[in-house]
């Protein structure tokens, strides 16, 4: 089993693979899932809900939008989205029934790490980072196959720009299928598993 207390950061660059890794240790390993924009994307959508769909009526993610309130609130303080998502980690305001004893999860994974601030808090969290890397052309082709808004501006946006320098515990080639991909989740999952004696 995967030891308790364990908590996990996902970095890496539009579609790149960040949300479907997320998804895969939650379902499969009991994790958590909390992220840095999930108060932006609160707000935004109660602000702009009309930008969250497109003429046909599917949904979208408009990261100009995204991009431009979450840099914006930055210059108010830096760490404004890091501490939202630690506060919705780690305190019992944000959980709907009060009356309910509350404990932070001890097995949480972050799917959007992205700025230095949150690499830096997520380091003194004690938190294992993994990176998710994958080639550009093929991004782009993801972008386009779940009809995200996003122009080639994006892929170069300063949110983009500090994953590649984050130092990692752990790297995943996201460029195949789907299976691949938790493969690789699943060696990485291996290596963090306690083994007593007995099972030896």
């Amino acid at each position: 089993m995967i030891k308790q207390g364990t908590r996990i950061a996902i970095c890496g660059k539009i579609r790149s693979g960040k949300d479907t890794a997320g998804q895969y240790i939650c379902e499969k390993y009991g994790h958590k899932r909390f992220g840095f924009g999930d108060g932006l994307w609160e707000i935004c959508y109660r602000l702009f809900p009309e930008q969250f769909i497109d003429s046909d009526e599917n949904p979208v993610k408009p990261r100009a939008l995204l991009q431009g309130v979450g840099e914006s609130l930055r210059t108010f303080s830096r760490d404004v989205w890091v501490n939202d998502c630690f506060r919705r980690i780690n305190e019992p305001i944000y959980f709907k029934d009060v009356n309910e004893p509350f404990l932070p999860p001890e097995k949480v994974v972050i799917t959007d790490l992205r700025q230095p601030a949150e690499y830096e808090r997520c380091r003194a969290e004690n938190f294992l980072i993994i990176r998710i890397t994958a080639p550009e052309a093929l991004r782009i082709q993801r972008a386009i196959t779940a009809s995200d808004t996003f122009n080639l501006r994006d892929l170069t946006h300063p949110t983009e720009s500090h994953i590649d320098s984050f130092a990692v515990d752990y790297e995943i080639e996201n460029s195949a299928t789907p299976a691949n991909l938790y493969a690789q989740i699943d060696a990485i999952m291996a290596k963090l598993s306690a083994t007593s004696p007995a099972e030896k």
